[in-house]
């Protein structure tokens, strides 16, 4: 005699397989769209940061020029290009007078493309303009 229990206790059925696949296919897109998110996350997070680094690097310029050259005075603004990382950046620099006499706010807006349209960085500080 053959058990009929023991044939039925092998495997999936139809019913459970089709469940498990509806499952995987409700799941599988969400997760891929969440990993879609975080790369897009990075990928913003890493173009601000270099951003930054123009926005540092010209202020220490800036305030290099300002202690090296003698006869330096400090533009009312200024711009330009930089290459950082296998990209060029543009930036541009304001400066404005402060209640305090011979101190500077300067302002460096960093921009990933020539239209200068929305800064991606944005750095202010003061200089002592002697």
């Amino acid at each position: 005699m053959v058990n009929t229990q023991a044939s039925k206790a092998r495997g999936f059925t139809l019913i459970e397989v089709m469940v498990a696949l509806v499952v995987v296919s409700v799941a599988l897109p969400a997760l891929v769209s969440l990993v879609m998110t975080q790369l897009d996350g990075t990928a913003s997070i890493r173009e601000r940061t270099q951003a930054y680094w123009v926005a540092e690097n010209e202020m220490t310029r800036l305030q290099l020029q300002q202690r090296l050259l003698p006869d330096f005075t400090l533009p009312e603004s200024a711009n330009g290009e930089l290459d950082l990382s296998d990209r060029v950046w543009y930036w541009r620099m304001d400066t404005e007078a402060t209640e305090v006499d011979d101190i500077q706010r300067v302002e460096f807006f960093v921009y990933r493309n020539e239209d200068r349209e929305s800064p991606v960085a944005r750095l202010a500080g003061f200089i002592h303009d002697s």
